[in-house]
């Protein structure tokens, strides 16, 4: 009488039956849909179907345990394998998969893709969703503090005079009816540059204003500067810039971790391209509606060019902050 494959196939095992730590060297093989497991003195049969297979970890022994808790250790993996495929029994897909190197290359490259997308879109949006949930008087803190860490670092008392301050914020103030400050300070290394902080504090340098020539066109900077704090650009860009931080300010309402990065982070990063295009829509839209062209702004936006192509480092400033300004002064003159 012929003997069927897979009653052939036995695998080595050591049995231990739950009662005792004495362990039976032991075979198993197919009888049927049933395993046999036979060592000295003792022998079982079982339905495949009432077992428990564990999953394969690197070297250490496999496990079938049987349903009054007495278990089988099986070391030869691939003997086990054998028998279980002659059985027509699989390891789950999850099993297989960590064993397949194109299944495991393509959950990695998954991975990759996953997050990417969370942090080119993810982030952001998720930035922006909890922006308005940072508190004002924490926006007021973190401002002040990131003002505080300017003048100390980076900018100096305004040299521009008090009459010219004041005409420039009684012209702004007529402009707008967004709750702001606006401050001046004497640029330095910075040359000429404007900014706004999360709590509608503006800064100008006394060199954009020596720049711009006009107060027309410092307007025209200050309505775009006002576009990222209508936008909460300030706020978005912190958040966005620390997976933590977003986590904490808009699932836990912590925001310590926003405090302590923020000065930094407000001084060293740019805005996104998204950002500036909001922005420099507001500042168009603004200007349209108090009778102005938005060419003001492309106007600056071509003397700071200009400026910063001659070596001039007073034109650099507002630029290195604010980039792309070829592609944004041919579209504000086509919005003009």
């Amino acid at each position: 009488m012929s003997t069927s494959p897979s009653e052939a196939l036995t695998v080595a095992a050591l049995y231990f039956d739950g009662h005792s730590a004495r362990a039976w060297p032991a075979t198993l093989s197919l009888d049927g849909d049933a395993l046999l497991l036979a060592a000295e003195g003792l022998s079982r049969r079982a339905p495949l179907a009432t077992l428990r297979l564990s999953e394969p970890m690197g070297a250490a022994p496999r496990l079938i345990t049987f349903d009054d808790g007495a278990h089988a250790e099986v070391r030869d993996h691939a003997a086990l394998a054998r028998l279980l495929g002659a059985s027509g029994q699989r390891d789950r897909l999850t099993v297989r998969s960590a064993f397949d190197l194109r299944m495991v290359a393509g959950a990695l490259a998954l991975l990759v893709i996953v997050l990417w997308g969370a942090a080119r879109y993810g982030l952001p949006w998720a930035a922006e969703v909890a922006a308005p949930r940072v508190p004002e008087a924490v926006v007021a803190g973190l401002s002040r503090q990131t003002l505080e860490l300017i003048d100390e670092h980076m900018l100096a008392p305004s040299r521009l005079d008090e009459d010219a301050q004041s005409r420039l914020r009684g012209v702004l103030a007529g402009r707008t009816t967004l709750p702001h400050a606006l401050v001046f300070r004497h640029g330095g290394a910075v040359g000429a540059n404007a900014f706004a902080l999360p709590d509608g504090t503006l800064v100008v340098t006394d060199e954009l204003v020596e720049l711009a020539g006009d107060d027309e066109r410092v307007m025209a900077v200050l309505m775009h500067e006002l576009g990222h704090v209508e936008g909460r650009h300030g706020m978005r860009m912190l958040l966005q810039g620390s997976a933590v931080a977003l986590f904490m300010t808009w699932y836990a309402g912590d925001v310590s971790s926003v405090i302590a990065m923020a000065p930094t982070a407000l001084i060293q990063s740019g805005y996104s391209r998204d950002m500036e295009r909001e922005a420099d829509d507001y500042a168009a839209a603004a200007l349209r509606a108090q009778g102005r062209s938005p060419a003001l702004l492309a106007d600056m936006l071509q003397r700071l060019s200009e400026s910063a192509e001659r070596g001039r480092k007073d034109g650099a400033g507002w630029l290195d902050s604010h980039p792309d300004s070829a592609q944004r002064i041919e579209r504000l003159r086509d919005r003009s």
